[in-house]
């Protein structure tokens, strides 16, 4: 299920590359609205969450396939992140983990002991992160620039002494 959601994210991450490429195109063109800061601020948050899933489902269909790849058919064994272990420890090895939150694939040797294998996990786990942080961080800017705005107008109706309509957002 993950691995057809994986190739779904990955025909998704080229046109949200072309969106944005486009989105900051228009803001360099001149004719801007008065309000495109607010509009730009609340884009940026949607499309850096929209790539934060797509990141990270593009890590949950890589675990899917490592861990199918890993239980059926010739030369399944051991598991492909985990070929990559020391001669020494790949003798010890018993099995894998896969780890769908956070994104890992796990060795696990006798002893009960666990060896974190190699793969791009630990880069899509910091990217699908710093994704959602970057979205987040926006909407907070959004909602900081509505407040400075809205504190600004109040100021000005005061120092007019009359009433100015709100602004429409």
């Amino acid at each position: 299920m993950f691995v057809l959601l994986m190739y779904g994210a990955m025909l998704a991450a080229p046109l949200w590359a072309i969106a944005v490429v486009v989105k900051l195109i228009s803001v360099v063109v001149p004719g801007r609205r008065p309000d495109w800061l607010r509009d730009l601020l609340r884009w940026s948050a949607g499309m850096t969450a929209a790539a934060a899933v797509i990141v990270y489902t593009i890590g949950l269909g890589l675990v899917q396939w490592d861990a199918s790849e890993a239980e059926s058919g010739a030369g399944s064994s051991p598991a492909t992140p985990c070929r990559s272990l020391p001669p020494g420890v790949l003798q010890q090895l018993t099995g894998h983990e896969p780890s769908y939150f956070p994104l890992g694939f796990d060795c696990l040797l006798d002893g009960d002991r666990v060896v974190t294998a190699d793969g791009p996990y630990t880069l899509l786990n910091a990217l699908a992160a710093a994704f959602a942080l970057a979205a987040v961080l926006s909407l907070l800017a959004v909602g900081v620039l509505d407040e400075y705005q809205a504190r600004a107008e109040t100021k000005a109706r005061r120092a007019i002494g009359t009433q100015v309509p709100p602004r429409r957002r």
